[in-house]
Protein backbone atom coordinates (compact mmCIF):
# COMPACT_ATOMS: atom_id res chain seq x y z
CA UNK A 1 0.00 0.00 0.00
CA UNK A 2 1.40 3.38 -1.03
CA UNK A 3 1.95 6.11 1.52
CA UNK A 4 -0.78 8.29 0.03
CA UNK A 5 -3.31 5.44 0.12
CA UNK A 6 -2.31 4.61 3.68
CA UNK A 7 -2.82 8.20 4.80
CA UNK A 8 -6.27 8.39 3.19
CA UNK A 9 -7.29 5.08 4.78
CA UNK A 10 -5.92 6.21 8.15
CA UNK A 11 -7.84 9.50 8.09
CA UNK A 12 -11.08 7.76 7.10
CA UNK A 13 -10.66 5.11 9.79
CA UNK A 14 -9.86 7.72 12.46
CA UNK A 15 -13.01 9.65 11.59
CA UNK A 16 -15.26 6.59 11.50
CA UNK A 17 -13.92 4.96 14.65
CA UNK A 18 -14.06 8.29 16.48
CA UNK A 19 -17.67 8.77 15.39
CA UNK A 20 -18.56 5.23 16.50
CA UNK A 21 -16.96 5.86 19.90
CA UNK A 22 -18.91 9.11 20.19
CA UNK A 23 -22.23 7.42 19.38
CA UNK A 24 -21.49 4.70 21.92
CA UNK A 25 -20.69 7.42 24.46
CA UNK A 26 -24.07 9.04 23.73
CA UNK A 27 -25.82 5.74 24.45
CA UNK A 28 -23.78 5.39 27.65
CA UNK A 29 -24.86 8.86 28.74
CA UNK A 30 -28.50 7.92 28.15
CA UNK A 31 -28.14 4.75 30.22
CA UNK A 32 -26.68 6.63 33.18
CA UNK A 33 -28.93 9.70 33.18
CA UNK A 34 -32.21 8.18 31.89
CA UNK A 35 -32.56 11.29 29.69
CA UNK A 36 -34.36 10.24 26.54
CA UNK A 37 -32.40 10.83 23.34
CA UNK A 38 -34.24 12.78 20.62
CA UNK A 39 -36.83 10.47 19.08
CA UNK A 40 -36.37 7.89 21.84
CA UNK A 41 -39.15 8.79 24.23
CA UNK A 42 -41.07 6.35 26.35
CA UNK A 43 -42.75 3.60 24.32
CA UNK A 44 -40.59 4.15 21.20
CA UNK A 45 -38.65 1.33 19.53
CA UNK A 46 -35.44 2.99 20.61
CA UNK A 47 -36.56 3.13 24.25
CA UNK A 48 -37.70 -0.49 24.09
CA UNK A 49 -34.20 -1.60 23.06
CA UNK A 50 -32.30 0.62 25.48
CA UNK A 51 -34.41 -0.47 28.45
CA UNK A 52 -34.24 -4.20 27.66
CA UNK A 53 -32.04 -6.82 29.32
CA UNK A 54 -29.86 -6.81 26.20
CA UNK A 55 -28.65 -3.30 26.96
CA UNK A 56 -26.57 -4.69 29.83
CA UNK A 57 -23.76 -7.16 30.33
CA UNK A 58 -23.92 -8.48 33.90
CA UNK A 59 -25.26 -5.12 34.98
CA UNK A 60 -22.74 -3.09 32.95
CA UNK A 61 -24.04 -1.03 29.99
CA UNK A 62 -22.91 -2.64 26.73
CA UNK A 63 -22.47 0.88 25.38
CA UNK A 64 -19.48 1.23 27.72
CA UNK A 65 -17.89 -1.87 26.22
CA UNK A 66 -18.59 -0.63 22.70
CA UNK A 67 -17.01 2.74 23.47
CA UNK A 68 -13.91 0.99 24.83
CA UNK A 69 -13.55 -1.16 21.68
CA UNK A 70 -13.93 1.79 19.31
CA UNK A 71 -11.59 3.92 21.41
CA UNK A 72 -8.97 1.14 21.30
CA UNK A 73 -9.46 0.91 17.54
CA UNK A 74 -8.98 4.66 17.24
CA UNK A 75 -5.80 4.57 19.33
CA UNK A 76 -4.39 1.67 17.30
CA UNK A 77 -5.06 3.43 14.01
CA UNK A 78 -3.47 6.66 15.19
CA UNK A 79 -0.38 4.90 16.56
CA UNK A 80 0.18 2.83 13.43
CA UNK A 81 3.16 4.24 11.52
CA UNK A 82 4.46 2.57 8.32
CA UNK A 83 7.97 3.92 9.00
CA UNK A 84 8.53 1.67 12.03
CA UNK A 85 8.32 -2.09 12.27
CA UNK A 86 7.54 -3.38 15.77
CA UNK A 87 5.05 -0.65 16.84
CA UNK A 88 3.38 -1.04 13.47
CA UNK A 89 2.99 -4.80 14.01
CA UNK A 90 1.46 -4.42 17.49
CA UNK A 91 -0.90 -1.67 16.32
CA UNK A 92 -1.95 -3.76 13.31
CA UNK A 93 -2.80 -6.77 15.50
CA UNK A 94 -4.83 -4.52 17.81
CA UNK A 95 -6.63 -3.02 14.81
CA UNK A 96 -7.54 -6.46 13.49
CA UNK A 97 -8.76 -7.70 16.90
CA UNK A 98 -10.95 -4.63 17.42
CA UNK A 99 -12.31 -4.89 13.88
CA UNK A 100 -13.26 -8.57 14.24
CA UNK A 101 -14.89 -7.85 17.62
CA UNK A 102 -16.86 -4.86 16.30
CA UNK A 103 -18.20 -6.80 13.30
CA UNK A 104 -19.18 -9.82 15.40
CA UNK A 105 -20.82 -7.61 18.03
CA UNK A 106 -22.78 -5.75 15.36
CA UNK A 107 -24.11 -9.04 13.96
CA UNK A 108 -25.09 -10.19 17.45
CA UNK A 109 -26.88 -7.00 18.49
CA UNK A 110 -28.69 -6.55 15.18
CA UNK A 111 -29.92 -10.12 15.50
CA UNK A 112 -31.01 -9.51 19.10
CA UNK A 113 -32.98 -6.42 18.10
CA UNK A 114 -34.74 -8.20 15.25
CA UNK A 115 -35.42 -11.63 16.76
CA UNK A 116 -35.36 -11.20 20.56
CA UNK A 117 -36.65 -7.66 21.11
CA UNK A 118 -38.62 -7.06 17.93
CA UNK A 119 -37.60 -3.41 17.74
CA UNK A 120 -34.73 -1.44 16.22
CA UNK A 121 -32.87 1.37 17.98
CA UNK A 122 -31.81 3.95 15.40
CA UNK A 123 -28.87 5.14 17.51
CA UNK A 124 -27.67 1.56 18.01
CA UNK A 125 -27.99 0.83 14.29
CA UNK A 126 -26.09 4.01 13.44
CA UNK A 127 -23.31 2.99 15.84
CA UNK A 128 -23.11 -0.49 14.33
CA UNK A 129 -23.10 0.84 10.76
CA UNK A 130 -20.30 3.32 11.41
CA UNK A 131 -18.37 0.79 13.47
CA UNK A 132 -18.55 -1.90 10.78
CA UNK A 133 -17.41 0.61 8.14
CA UNK A 134 -14.40 1.51 10.30
CA UNK A 135 -13.70 -2.18 10.92
CA UNK A 136 -13.71 -2.99 7.20
CA UNK A 137 -11.17 -0.24 6.56
CA UNK A 138 -9.01 -1.57 9.41
CA UNK A 139 -9.06 -5.08 7.97
CA UNK A 140 -8.25 -3.82 4.45
CA UNK A 141 -5.08 -2.31 5.90
CA UNK A 142 -4.24 -5.07 8.37
CA UNK A 143 -4.88 -8.31 6.45
CA UNK A 144 -2.19 -7.88 3.78
CA UNK A 145 0.48 -7.11 6.38
CA UNK A 146 -0.24 -9.68 9.10
CA UNK A 147 1.10 -13.23 9.11
CA UNK A 148 -1.46 -16.02 9.36
CA UNK A 149 -0.57 -16.84 12.97
CA UNK A 150 -1.07 -13.25 14.15
CA UNK A 151 -4.32 -12.95 12.22
CA UNK A 152 -5.62 -16.17 13.78
CA UNK A 153 -4.70 -14.92 17.27
CA UNK A 154 -6.48 -11.61 16.69
CA UNK A 155 -9.66 -13.26 15.43
CA UNK A 156 -9.63 -15.88 18.21
CA UNK A 157 -9.26 -13.18 20.87
CA UNK A 158 -12.12 -11.21 19.34
CA UNK A 159 -14.41 -14.25 19.22
CA UNK A 160 -13.57 -15.09 22.83
CA UNK A 161 -14.51 -11.56 23.86
CA UNK A 162 -17.84 -11.77 22.00
CA UNK A 163 -18.51 -15.18 23.50
CA UNK A 164 -18.09 -13.77 27.00
CA UNK A 165 -20.39 -10.89 26.02
CA UNK A 166 -23.12 -13.24 24.80
CA UNK A 167 -22.96 -15.48 27.88
CA UNK A 168 -23.12 -12.46 30.20
CA UNK A 169 -26.14 -11.08 28.37
CA UNK A 170 -28.01 -14.38 28.34
CA UNK A 171 -27.46 -14.75 32.09
CA UNK A 172 -28.13 -11.09 32.85
CA UNK A 173 -31.32 -9.33 33.86
CA UNK A 174 -33.19 -6.28 32.63
CA UNK A 175 -32.37 -2.86 34.12
CA UNK A 176 -34.12 -2.37 37.43
CA UNK A 177 -35.23 1.12 36.41
CA UNK A 178 -37.16 -0.13 33.40
CA UNK A 179 -40.48 -0.48 35.22
CA UNK A 180 -42.22 2.78 36.08
CA UNK A 181 -43.57 3.36 39.56
CA UNK A 182 -47.28 2.58 39.72
CA UNK A 183 -48.63 3.12 43.21
CA UNK A 184 -52.15 1.73 43.55
CA UNK A 185 -54.44 3.27 46.12
CA UNK A 186 -55.23 -0.09 47.71
CA UNK A 187 -51.53 -0.52 48.53
CA UNK A 188 -51.14 2.74 50.45
CA UNK A 189 -51.49 3.30 54.15
CA UNK A 190 -54.01 5.58 55.84
CA UNK A 191 -53.39 9.15 54.79
CA UNK A 192 -53.12 10.35 58.39
CA UNK A 193 -50.19 8.00 58.92
CA UNK A 194 -48.31 8.93 55.73
CA UNK A 195 -45.61 11.15 57.31
CA UNK A 196 -44.54 8.29 59.61
CA UNK A 197 -45.05 5.36 57.26
CA UNK A 198 -43.57 6.61 54.01
CA UNK A 199 -39.94 5.82 53.14
CA UNK A 200 -37.40 8.66 52.98
CA UNK A 201 -38.04 11.12 50.14
CA UNK A 202 -36.85 9.62 46.83
CA UNK A 203 -33.99 11.31 45.06
CA UNK A 204 -35.16 13.03 41.92
CA UNK A 205 -33.91 15.82 39.65
CA UNK A 206 -36.63 18.19 40.85
CA UNK A 207 -35.15 18.49 44.37
CA UNK A 208 -38.65 18.45 45.81
CA UNK A 209 -39.46 17.38 49.36
CA UNK A 210 -43.21 16.78 49.19
CA UNK A 211 -43.29 15.41 52.76
CA UNK A 212 -42.52 18.86 54.13
CA UNK A 213 -44.82 20.64 51.73
CA UNK A 214 -48.07 22.04 53.02
CA UNK A 215 -51.18 21.42 51.04
CA UNK A 216 -53.23 24.44 51.99
CA UNK A 217 -55.59 25.46 49.24
CA UNK A 218 -55.47 29.05 47.99
CA UNK A 219 -58.35 31.40 48.82
CA UNK A 220 -61.57 30.52 47.08
CA UNK A 221 -62.26 32.57 44.00
CA UNK A 222 -64.97 32.68 41.43
CA UNK A 223 -64.17 29.96 38.91
CA UNK A 224 -63.98 30.78 35.21
CA UNK A 225 -66.74 30.01 32.82
CA UNK A 226 -66.97 26.19 32.69
CA UNK A 227 -65.34 24.53 29.72
CA UNK A 228 -67.70 23.54 27.00
CA UNK A 229 -68.42 19.88 26.50
CA UNK A 230 -66.32 18.48 23.69
CA UNK A 231 -68.60 15.63 22.70
CA UNK A 232 -69.20 15.55 18.98
CA UNK A 233 -72.50 16.91 17.66
CA UNK A 234 -73.24 18.86 20.85
CA UNK A 235 -73.90 22.60 20.37
CA UNK A 236 -70.78 24.66 21.07
CA UNK A 237 -72.61 27.02 23.39
CA UNK A 238 -73.89 24.27 25.69
CA UNK A 239 -71.97 24.44 29.01
CA UNK A 240 -70.91 21.19 30.60
CA UNK A 241 -72.65 20.24 33.83
CA UNK A 242 -70.43 20.31 36.95
CA UNK A 243 -69.02 16.90 37.81
CA UNK A 244 -66.63 16.06 40.61
CA UNK A 245 -64.59 12.85 40.42
CA UNK A 246 -62.53 11.10 43.05
CA UNK A 247 -59.05 9.97 42.07
CA UNK A 248 -56.36 7.91 43.75
CA UNK A 249 -58.70 6.12 46.10
CA UNK A 250 -60.53 9.32 47.01
CA UNK A 251 -57.43 11.29 48.00
CA UNK A 252 -58.01 13.81 45.20
CA UNK A 253 -61.38 15.30 44.35
CA UNK A 254 -61.59 17.44 41.24
CA UNK A 255 -64.25 19.09 39.09
CA UNK A 256 -63.92 17.97 35.47
CA UNK A 257 -65.58 21.14 34.19
CA UNK A 258 -63.29 23.75 35.75
CA UNK A 259 -59.87 22.73 34.41
CA UNK A 260 -58.47 21.99 30.93
CA UNK A 261 -59.71 18.67 29.63
CA UNK A 262 -59.28 16.53 26.55
CA UNK A 263 -62.40 14.53 25.81
CA UNK A 264 -65.87 14.36 27.28
CA UNK A 265 -66.12 15.65 30.89
CA UNK A 266 -68.83 13.01 31.45
CA UNK A 267 -66.64 10.11 30.26
CA UNK A 268 -66.87 7.01 32.48
CA UNK A 269 -63.07 6.92 32.89
CA UNK A 270 -61.16 10.00 33.98
CA UNK A 271 -57.38 10.38 34.11
CA UNK A 272 -55.46 13.35 35.49
CA UNK A 273 -51.99 14.32 34.31
CA UNK A 274 -49.67 16.75 36.10
CA UNK A 275 -47.04 17.96 33.68
CA UNK A 276 -44.65 20.74 32.69
CA UNK A 277 -44.23 21.82 29.07
CA UNK A 278 -40.45 22.25 29.58
CA UNK A 279 -40.09 18.66 30.87
CA UNK A 280 -39.22 16.34 27.97
CA UNK A 281 -40.46 13.30 29.94
CA UNK A 282 -43.81 15.07 30.22
CA UNK A 283 -43.88 15.84 26.51
CA UNK A 284 -43.08 12.22 25.66
CA UNK A 285 -45.89 11.06 27.92
CA UNK A 286 -48.37 13.49 26.39
CA UNK A 287 -47.55 12.08 22.95
CA UNK A 288 -48.04 8.53 24.22
CA UNK A 289 -51.38 9.51 25.73
CA UNK A 290 -52.62 10.43 22.26
CA UNK A 291 -52.67 6.73 21.37
CA UNK A 292 -54.37 5.87 24.66
CA UNK A 293 -57.07 8.47 23.99
CA UNK A 294 -57.62 7.09 20.49
CA UNK A 295 -57.96 3.59 21.92
CA UNK A 296 -60.56 4.51 24.54
CA UNK A 297 -62.34 7.22 22.55
CA UNK A 298 -65.23 8.92 24.37
CA UNK A 299 -64.84 6.49 27.28
CA UNK A 300 -61.76 8.39 28.51
CA UNK A 301 -61.29 12.02 29.52
CA UNK A 302 -57.85 13.42 30.36
CA UNK A 303 -57.68 16.30 32.83
CA UNK A 304 -54.58 18.42 32.26
CA UNK A 305 -52.97 20.42 35.07
CA UNK A 306 -49.82 22.37 34.12
CA UNK A 307 -47.42 22.10 37.07
CA UNK A 308 -44.36 24.30 36.37
CA UNK A 309 -41.01 23.07 37.67
CA UNK A 310 -39.87 26.59 38.47
CA UNK A 311 -39.61 28.16 41.91
CA UNK A 312 -41.15 31.40 40.65
CA UNK A 313 -44.60 29.81 40.75
CA UNK A 314 -44.03 26.41 42.39
CA UNK A 315 -43.12 26.58 46.08
CA UNK A 316 -41.94 22.96 46.05
CA UNK A 317 -39.00 23.57 43.71
CA UNK A 318 -35.83 24.27 45.67
CA UNK A 319 -33.33 24.96 42.90
CA UNK A 320 -33.46 26.89 39.65
CA UNK A 321 -32.85 24.97 36.42
CA UNK A 322 -32.26 26.73 33.07
CA UNK A 323 -34.23 23.97 31.39
CA UNK A 324 -37.38 25.10 33.20
CA UNK A 325 -36.84 28.86 32.99
CA UNK A 326 -40.02 29.40 30.93
CA UNK A 327 -42.15 26.82 32.77
CA UNK A 328 -44.30 29.37 34.62
CA UNK A 329 -44.82 31.53 31.53
CA UNK A 330 -45.92 28.60 29.38
CA UNK A 331 -48.31 27.34 32.04
CA UNK A 332 -49.87 30.80 32.34
CA UNK A 333 -50.26 31.15 28.58
CA UNK A 334 -51.85 27.70 28.34
CA UNK A 335 -54.32 28.34 31.18
CA UNK A 336 -55.18 31.80 29.86
CA UNK A 337 -55.86 30.29 26.44
CA UNK A 338 -58.19 27.70 27.99
CA UNK A 339 -60.04 30.39 29.89
CA UNK A 340 -61.00 32.27 26.71
CA UNK A 341 -61.20 29.39 24.18
CA UNK A 342 -61.67 25.99 25.87
CA UNK A 343 -62.94 24.47 22.63
CA UNK A 344 -59.61 25.29 20.91
CA UNK A 345 -57.35 24.56 23.87
CA UNK A 346 -56.55 20.94 22.98
CA UNK A 347 -55.20 22.08 19.60
CA UNK A 348 -53.01 24.76 21.18
CA UNK A 349 -51.87 22.45 23.98
CA UNK A 350 -50.75 19.83 21.46
CA UNK A 351 -48.74 22.40 19.53
CA UNK A 352 -46.82 23.24 22.72
CA UNK A 353 -45.88 19.71 23.78
CA UNK A 354 -45.24 18.55 20.20
CA UNK A 355 -42.99 21.38 19.02
CA UNK A 356 -39.98 22.37 21.12
CA UNK A 357 -39.52 25.51 18.99
CA UNK A 358 -42.65 26.96 20.63
CA UNK A 359 -41.34 26.56 24.19
CA UNK A 360 -40.60 30.24 24.75
CA UNK A 361 -43.16 32.84 25.85
CA UNK A 362 -42.85 34.87 22.65
CA UNK A 363 -43.22 31.95 20.24
CA UNK A 364 -46.02 30.31 22.21
CA UNK A 365 -47.96 33.59 22.16
CA UNK A 366 -47.52 33.88 18.41
CA UNK A 367 -48.91 30.36 18.07
CA UNK A 368 -51.82 31.28 20.32
CA UNK A 369 -52.61 34.45 18.34
CA UNK A 370 -53.32 32.29 15.31
CA UNK A 371 -56.30 30.85 17.19
CA UNK A 372 -57.43 33.68 19.50
CA UNK A 373 -57.21 37.47 19.56
CA UNK A 374 -54.07 38.97 21.07
CA UNK A 375 -56.00 41.37 23.32
CA UNK A 376 -58.16 38.53 24.67
CA UNK A 377 -55.11 36.44 25.56
CA UNK A 378 -53.40 39.40 27.23
CA UNK A 379 -56.50 40.16 29.30
CA UNK A 380 -56.81 36.51 30.35
CA UNK A 381 -53.15 36.30 31.38
CA UNK A 382 -53.68 39.26 33.72
CA UNK A 383 -56.66 37.56 35.34
CA UNK A 384 -55.77 36.54 38.96
CA UNK A 385 -57.44 33.19 38.30
CA UNK A 386 -54.44 32.03 36.22
CA UNK A 387 -51.96 32.30 39.10
CA UNK A 388 -54.52 30.90 41.52
CA UNK A 389 -55.08 27.86 39.31
CA UNK A 390 -51.34 27.20 39.14
CA UNK A 391 -51.25 27.38 42.95
CA UNK A 392 -54.08 24.83 43.09
CA UNK A 393 -52.21 22.59 40.65
CA UNK A 394 -49.07 22.78 42.82
CA UNK A 395 -51.09 21.89 45.93
CA UNK A 396 -52.55 18.88 44.17
CA UNK A 397 -49.02 17.95 43.06
CA UNK A 398 -47.84 18.12 46.68
CA UNK A 399 -50.71 15.91 47.85
CA UNK A 400 -50.16 13.31 45.13
CA UNK A 401 -46.37 13.28 45.58
CA UNK A 402 -46.70 12.88 49.33
CA UNK A 403 -49.16 10.02 49.03
CA UNK A 404 -47.27 8.17 46.31
CA UNK A 405 -43.81 8.74 47.80
CA UNK A 406 -42.49 10.02 44.48
CA UNK A 407 -42.42 13.59 43.17
CA UNK A 408 -41.21 12.92 39.63
CA UNK A 409 -43.18 14.41 36.76
CA UNK A 410 -45.20 13.63 34.81
CA UNK A 411 -47.83 12.14 37.12
CA UNK A 412 -50.70 10.10 35.71
CA UNK A 413 -53.52 9.67 38.22
CA UNK A 414 -56.69 7.58 37.97
CA UNK A 415 -59.16 6.38 40.59
CA UNK A 416 -56.89 3.36 41.06
CA UNK A 417 -53.52 5.00 41.65
CA UNK A 418 -50.58 7.11 40.48
CA UNK A 419 -47.84 6.57 37.92
CA UNK A 420 -44.70 8.74 38.00
CA UNK A 421 -42.45 9.35 35.03
CA UNK A 422 -42.69 8.35 31.38
CA UNK A 423 -44.43 4.99 30.92
CA UNK A 424 -42.19 2.41 29.33
CA UNK A 425 -45.05 1.01 27.27
CA UNK A 426 -48.67 2.00 26.52
CA UNK A 427 -49.73 -1.14 28.40
CA UNK A 428 -48.51 0.51 31.60
CA UNK A 429 -51.12 3.21 31.09
CA UNK A 430 -53.77 0.52 30.53
CA UNK A 431 -52.73 -1.09 33.82
CA UNK A 432 -53.22 2.20 35.63
CA UNK A 433 -56.61 2.83 34.01
CA UNK A 434 -57.85 -0.66 34.83
CA UNK A 435 -56.16 -0.95 38.21
CA UNK A 436 -54.40 -4.07 36.99
CA UNK A 437 -51.29 -5.32 38.78
CA UNK A 438 -48.88 -7.42 36.79
CA UNK A 439 -47.27 -10.48 38.30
Amino acid sequence: MSTATFIRAKVATVLLSGLAAGLAGLLLYQSQTQDALPGCGGGSSCDTVLSSRWSLWLGIPVSLMAMMVYTAMLAAVISRDPQTKRPQYAATVAMAACAFAAIAAALWFVGVQIFAIGALCKYCMATHTVGVAASVLCLMVALPTLPTKALASASAGAMLLIGVLIVGQVLGEAPQAAAPLIQFASDTVNEDALPDKLPPPPQNPLLVNPYQATTKQPPKTTPPTPAKNTVANQPADTPAAPRKVKLYGGRLVIDTTNIPIIGNPDAPTVMLILYDYTCHHCRDTRKMLEKTKQKYGDDLAILCLPTPLNSKCNRLIKRYSPTNRYACDLAKISLAFWKIAPDKWAQFDKSLYSNEELLTPARSKIAAWKLVKEKDLTRAMNDPWVNQQIARDVSMYATAAKAAGNSALPMLITKHGVMNGTPRHPLDIDDLIKGKKRD
